[in-house]
């Protein structure tokens, strides 16, 4: 009998979630889904499905049972933020490798993350719990500070506030961001948030696995975000770092990892770095989203990410990342008005350069567009994914990209 990778949801973009399932089926498994109904674009890909809530206890049990009679499931691959409980009870009901859950709420909880890693990083913090608490631990800690939600992904809701008049914004903006219908990862009826003394430096995201305690590193991503709201603008991986950086990096990403005790899973950590210190901002027990593990690895290193995450899942240690071949880089067009979006001018050059790999339409033409505060998932329009022999070379041509691409508007 044909053994079967067990997958719970699919990633919002399809594009990720075909690369998954295409890594599957190359090492000879075929793919089950637990969850909503499959995009027609995506269900060719999946072999058998069943429909359940995953949020549900009960319905993912009922579903599990189900299915597990028609097939032989040999590991359950958590490569979603959306799943990443749901696979860590599979796996446990299955008596398959599998994310401990002790873990899950350290990894979906920030104020939990805080707390297990304060050793490690020692960074000042506070759950805001009160209208008057963030007030209280602006008045210790000081200006600048990050507000972001304990349990929200996608750098939604996420404030950087430089001065007193930006608390005025997050205090009639942030409510909304608590409906769980505006993130669909969120599970309670209001957010709650979380304030930390802003981190300065570069920031990047480490890309990598833990499987029997054993931490890989597969490289380091080059991150920029917009300002004030933290919204990705460009991934570069890997990195261009010097050994020195490289080492300290990595040393740190495994204190970080093995302090949350992850296992048997893939993370992707973000941080910053600045001279000799490397300062945690946030752990993912998954790949990295924005096409980083889906294409930005492949294309740089010749090195599929998710089939790495596969032999996970099947207690099976992943293979050692070679060493870089190229650069590859993604950047996000980003909308700098509001209104009904008509189309773009420049698209064409962008596409006919030879760096240029793929472009990826993030906001349908039509969509009347809204900035953050008000939306944080409209402001990217476009992204356009390149390769390069540096990073210094990507960079100045994705710079390119990002003045030649105008978004055009109908006036209103």
């Amino acid at each position: 009998m044909t053994e079967f990778l067990l997958y719970i949801n699919y990633r919002r973009l399809i594009r990720e979630s075909i690369r998954a399932f295409e890594a599957a089926h190359r090492l000879g498994y075929r793919v089950a889904v637990l969850g909503q109904p499959l995009p027609p674009e995506l269900a060719c890909y999946v072999d058998e499905w069943r429909q359940c809530n995953p949020a549900s206890l009960v319905s993912l049990e009922s579903a599990v049972e189900e299915i597990r009679k028609c097939i032989q499931i040999a590991g359950v691959v958590c490569f979603t933020e959306t799943a990443v409980e749901a696979c860590a009870i599979v796996a446990a009901k299955l008596r398959l490798p599998g994310l401990p859950h002790a873990c899950v709420s350290a990894v979906r909880d920030k104020s939990i993350l805080r707390e297990r890693t304060q050793s490690v990083s020692g960074l000042t913090h506070r759950l805001l719990q009160n209208d008057s608490d963030l007030e209280e631990f602006i008045s210790v800690a000081g200006l600048p500070v990050i507000v972001k939600p304990v349990n929200a992904s996608g750098s939604t809701g996420i404030y950087l506030l430089r001065e007193p008049a930006d608390l005025n914004v997050f205090h009639s903006t942030s409510k909304k961001i608590g409906n769980p219908s505006y993130d669909p990862t969120l599970r309670r009826e209001t957010l709650t948030f979380l304030a930390e003394r802003y981190i300065g430096g570069q920031e990047v995201s480490v890309e990598g696995y833990v499987c029997g305690g054993e931490v890989t590193v597969v490289g380091i991503t080059h991150k920029l975000t917009s300002d004030p709201y933290c919204l990705e603008v460009r991934h570069i991986f890997p990195a261009d770092l010097d050994g020195e950086m490289r080492s300290m990096i990595e040393a740190k990403t495994k204190d970080y990892v093995l302090a949350l005790c992850l296992d048997n899973a893939s993370f992707h950590l973000e941080g910053k770095y600045d001279g000799p210190q490397f300062a945690l901002i946030e752990v993912a027990a998954r790949p990295g989203g924005d096409y980083i593990a889906s294409h930005l690895v492949p294309l740089a290193l010749h090195y599929d990410f998710y089939e790495n995450l596969a032999r996970i899942a099947v207690g099976r240690a992943p293979l050692p990342p070679p060493a870089p071949q190229r650069v590859a880089g993604i950047h996000y067009v980003l909308a700098k008005q509001e209104g009904r979006l008509l189309g773009y001018r420049g698209l064409e050059a962008v596409l006919d350069h030879p760096w240029v790999e793929q472009a990826i339409v993030e906001t349908s033409i039509g969509t009347h567009i809204v900035l953050p505060p008000s939306d944080f998932r409209l402001q990217r329009l476009i992204a356009v994914i390149s390769t390069a022999p540096s990073q210094a070379l990507l960079t100045k041509h994705l710079d390119w990209v990002s003045e030649t691409i105008t978004p055009v508007f109908a006036l209103e």
